[in-house]
């Protein structure tokens, strides 16, 4: 995401709005943890008047009925006092009930409560105080309410896409577990929840991670993480990939031909391993003729995903541009 953007959270309040389980809330704790910020998360649909308003204590002093300081506010104080900067983050805010968002609409908007300020600068004249949000949309199906109009006019508001690219990017680099990253990579739509469909949001596939590293046997390991709809279709293919060869087995021959009905999984199983193999481009050509051998219709599908994930080391080896120019005249795609 754009860091202009989100140091705009300066001035503004920054809204991300998307599905759950994409990566909002680690976007603002990566962007708190870059600027060495307090991160102090306000989980608003959990959250109760008195975050607010103040908890009634009796003071030992005195023995008078007083109010505490919010405890977020007590935070804020804390890092003016030592000069560190402070990330207010309001998470869950268009799934809090229209009372909190009242409640919350004067800190999260103008930076007051109860009409005070509590923005700060830090001694270097750089800003104190970081305001960022994040909800779920209506058409999520989790229960989120529209922003209010005078809230809509307040905020500077990004909304956060699914992409099944950018999630495989991120994936590789978190080491989700390969199976994962090769089933999603053929079914970009299992990120997309929707809870009447029972599909399962990026955060669960995550989990599924998780448990499968634990050593949890898949079908456990999906039964208490995805569930729903791509739950049977992911332990099929999780059963299926299995079987799948190995580059090296391709490579020296040993690789035995296979039934279509295991196909689809080998297809994007071998196109995420390559993506990974230090002799990607050496091992394509082999793993290529091997995936045609066994379905036309795998062969497309394949030099899709290697034109995705090789793409210019593909283009630097003519042996491998030539491989490609008979696939690529089957799907309509120009290869020099």
């Amino acid at each position: 995401m754009d860091k202009n953007i989100l140091k705009l959270s300066a001035k503004i309040p920054v809204m991300l709005l998307g599905a759950p389980g994409i990566g909002k809330s680690a976007v603002v704790t990566q962007f708190a943890e870059e600027f060495g910020a307090d991160l102090v998360d306000i989980r608003l649909s959990a959250e109760t008047p008195s975050s607010f308003e103040g908890k009634d204590y009796i003071s030992p002093q005195t023995g008078d009925l007083q109010k505490a300081r919010a405890w977020w506010l007590q935070r804020i104080d804390r890092n003016r006092a030592e000069d560190t900067p402070t990330v207010l983050f309001f998470d869950e805010y268009t799934n809090a009930p229209d009372a909190l968002q009242q409640l919350a609409y004067a800190p999260f908007n103008e930076r007051k409560l109860h009409g005070v300020s509590f923005d700060y600068t830090l001694k270097s004249g750089q800003p104190g105080l970081y305001v960022f949000g994040a909800g779920n949309r209506v058409e999520d199906e989790t229960g989120a309410r529209e922003m209010v109009y005078a809230s809509k006019t307040r905020v500077f508001t990004v909304d956060f896409p699914v992409s099944s690219k950018d999630w495989l990017l991120w994936a590789e680099e978190n080491n989700v577990h390969p199976k994962i990253r090769a089933f999603i990579l053929a079914n970009p739509d299992a990120l997309l929840e929707k809870p009447s469909t029972g599909t399962a949001c990026p955060r669960e596939w995550v989990n599924l991670s998780y448990a499968l590293d634990a050593g949890i046997p898949y079908a456990d390991a999906a039964h208490g993480t995805i569930r729903g709809a791509h739950e049977a279709k992911f332990c099929a293919f999780f059963k299926d990939s299995a079987l799948c060869p190995t580059i090296e087995d391709i490579v020296t021959g040993q690789a035995t031909p296979q039934s279509e009905v295991h196909l689809s999984a080998f297809t994007a199983t071998l196109a995420a391993a390559l993506k990974e193999d230090e002799r990607a481009i050496e091992h394509f050509p082999p793993v290529y003729r091997w995936i045609a051998e066994q379905s036309a219709e795998c062969e497309i599908i394949f030099a899709k995903y290697a034109i995705e994930f090789l793409n210019t080391r593909l283009i630097a080896s003519p042996e491998c541009m030539a491989v490609l120019k008979s696939a690529a005249s089957k799907i309509g795609m120009h290869v020099k």
